[in-house]
This record gives C-alpha cells, sequence and structure tokens, in this order.
C-alpha cells in the first residue's frame, strides 16, 4: 500500500469544490497542494479564510500555469465544462499534459459521446503525460453509471430504466439557482433551456445516458430531451442567497433526458431541481430513485442522502452544504487512488454484474 499522501489540487473551489476541500483537509491520505479560482476575489485568499476556519497554509490563485507547472499527483475538477472545443475543455488537455491525473465532475463520463477526434484527444494528453481522466460524481457517475445498472442485475429483459434525482436548492447560492433556472421568469427559462438543448456541446446529462445505454450493451439511437417548469404561488425569501422568488417564477424545473432504442424510450434521467413545497413528490434530503421495468423480475428503489440517518439531520449545524454535495466530494476523493493507479488513458466505471443485451459483452479480458 502506497505511503506517502497524494498529493492533490483542487480547480474550482465553487459549492462543490469547497466540499472536496473541506473532506481533503480531514484525511491524512491527501495533502492539498493547491486551488484554481475563477474570482479575482479568491486570488491570494487561503483556503481556510474562504471556509470560515483557520489557515491551512494554501492560497488559491487564478493563474492557471502556476496550476499546470506545480507538483501534485491529482487535479480534482470541479468546474462546469461542456466537452466540447471551449477554453475550459483546454484546461483540462492542459491539466493532463502536465502529467497530472484528472478527476473530473460533472464532465468526462463518456466522451465518446463527442466523436472519435474528441477521444483521441484526450488520450493522446492522458498518454503525454502518463496520467489518466475519470468522469465520476454521484449524478452523472454513481446514479446512472453505476447504481442503475447495478440494479439491472434481476432482469434478463428490460423494458426501460428510469433514473431520478431530486435536488433542494432552496439552501444553495445564488450561481447555483442561476444555473438551474429557479426563480427566473417562466418564459425566460424555456428560452435559455431551449438554446443549450439546440447547441452543438451536448451537456449536462447527456453523456450519463449515453454511458448508461452503452454499459447496458444497446446501440444509443438518439437522446429527446424535455423540460417541465412550476411556476411559485407565491412569493418565497430563500435566506441562503438571499434571494425572492416572484409569484410565477420558476420554482422547480423537471428535465427528462430520454435515450431511444430500437426506436423505443430506454433509458429515463430526471432531473428535478427544486425549492421548498415544490417536490412533485414527498422527498427528505436529496433524494434518489431507479425503476428497472423488465422481465422475470423488476425493482424499484428510493434512496435519501442526508447528513444523519440516526439523529435525523438534512444538514449539520450552519453548514448549507448539502448532503448530497458531501457524497459527491468523497466519490471524487475515493476515485483519486483509482485514477492515479490506472494505466494511461480514459478510466471508466466497474460494476460487479449487470443486464447486458448479450452477456458476453460482461467478459472481462
Amino acid at each position: 500500500m502506497r505511503q506517502d499522501p497524494y498529493k492533490v489540487i483542487v480547480w474550482a473551489p465553487g459549492y462543490l469544490g469547497s466540499a472536496v476541500i473541506k473532506e481533503v483537509l480531514k484525511r491524512p491520505e491527501f495533502e492539498l497542494v493547491g486551488v484554481l479560482a475563477y474570482s479575482d476575489r479568491k486570488n491570494g485568499m487561503d483556503v481556510g479564510e474562504m471556509l470560515g476556519i483557520e489557515p491551512v497554509g494554501v492560497r488559491m490563485t487564478t493563474d492557471q500555469q502556476a496550476i499546470f507547472d506545480m507538483k501534485a499527483d491529482c487535479v480534482i475538477h470541479c468546474g462546469t465544462n461542456m466537452m466540447d472545443d471551449t477554453p475550459r475543455n483546454r484546461e483540462v488537455v492542459s491539466l493532463l499534459e502536465s502529467g497530472k491525473n484528472v478527476v473530473a465532475s460533472p464532465n468526462y463520463h463518456f466522451p465518446q459521446l463527442r466523436g472519435a477526434a474528441f477521444v483521441r484527444m484526450l488520450e493522446d494528453a492522458c498518454r503525454k503525460g502518463g496520467v489518466s481522466l475519470y468522469g465520476t460524481g454521484i449524478n452523472p457517475g454513481w446514479l446512472t453509471e453505476r447504481m442503475a445498472p447495478l440494479l439491472t442485475s434481476f432482469t434478463n429483459e428490460i423494458d426501460y430504466v428510469r433514473a431520478q434525482e431530486y435536488f433542494n436548492l432552496s439552501h444553495v447560492d445564488l450561481s447555483m439557482l442561476k444555473a438551474c433556472t429557479i426563480g427566473m421568469e417562466m418564459e425566460r427559462a424555456r428560452r435559455i433551456i431551449h438554446k443549450i438543448e439546440e447547441g452543438a456541446g451536448k451537456p449536462f446529462y447527456y453523456p450519463a445516458v449515453a454511458q448508461a445505454v452503452h454499459v447496458l450493451g444497446h446501440d444509443l439511437e438518439r437522446i429527446d430531451v424535455e423540460s417541465r417548469f412550476t411556476p411559485a404561488r407565491e412569493d418565497v425569501y430563500l435566506s441562503a442567497s438571499g434571494v425572492t422568488i416572484r409569484k410565477g417564477d420558476v420554482a422547480c424545473w423537471e428535465h427528462t433526458w430520454t435515450g431511444i432504442v430500437g426506436g423505443k424510450p430506454f433509458f429515463y434521467l430526471d432531473e428535478i431541481f427544486f425549492v421548498d413545497g415544490y417536490s412533485p413528490v414527498e422527498v427528505r434530503g436529496d433524494h434518489y430513485r431507479v425503476i428497472v421495468e423488465g422481465k422475470p423480475a423488476s425493482v424499484s428503489m428510493q434512496m435519501d442522502v442526508v447528513a444523519s440517518v440516526e439523529h435525523n439531520l438534512l444538514r449539520r449545524g450552519d453548514d448549507t452544504t448539502t448532503a448530497g454535495y458531501y457524497a459527491t466530494a468523497v466519490i471524487l476523493m475515493q476515485a483519486v487512488p483509482i485514477a492515479c493507479s490506472a494505466k494511461p488513458g480514459i478510466v471508466y466505471p466497474e460494476n460487479f454484474a449487470h443486464y447486458s443485451s448479450d452477456y458476453r459483452k460482461l467478459h472481462r479480458s
């Protein structure tokens, strides 16, 4: 077993990145050596000051070249990245070429969706740096690429698989609310989401659906997308962000990605973002559901991620980070040794056994 700690850099210390940093600082097998921030306000700030704790001796920087030149085993990349030819995508390529493994969320789960040239670019960067790239997290990652396929272990024929994530945004910051259209005027939200869906970047959960279909041994024909918005019935004040959602503006956004196989819906992924009182079903904490409809057996699973089951806590104290985001942070940390010990290239999740269109495809060479 390795004795030295993994030297890690956290890229983008936002809502998720801050959760990663807090957990990394608690574990002796990790050493935080750098943090890349996008905000000038954070440039030069000790990480502890950002987190509201004692100084930790690591100052954040906006200088990407300084990060590229820094010695580290792995970068935990928490920035949004659409897997296309954007500056943020080139950041990841540069990190790989500099000899750093990259564990990323929420992207690089199934880069094949972007075509052979895109995959080749990433693999070439991995080979040049002698490192690996691993896209993981709770969703995308654990829900669609690992848990949903695992629950198909009980069936030989599948009519459809449905994976769902319910996420309460009442306690997140303003940037997260905007990213999920919460508080926007209904028509503006529809225009923005339509523009994204029509774009060429295939963002958000397209790769998750594509990879799940691939894991289950089928050829994906296309992915259909659909959004539904629920307006606020009255003004809603969110104390964590200081935002008031006006009556009639978006209080819940339900977004469905549907993977089509053989001309029929095969894999559904529902993302439901809402504020208190506007979830379409009763949930507690960060809530996940999977339905596998098939033969000879079908499966239904529901799961709540909370700070404590025994003590009935959604969050601990005045910490506004949800348990689901801490779970994502933990999954990213657990992926670091996997990435660091893998052969150079792209790393994909492994399941013990699950349904496949042809069980010979499950053979591990």
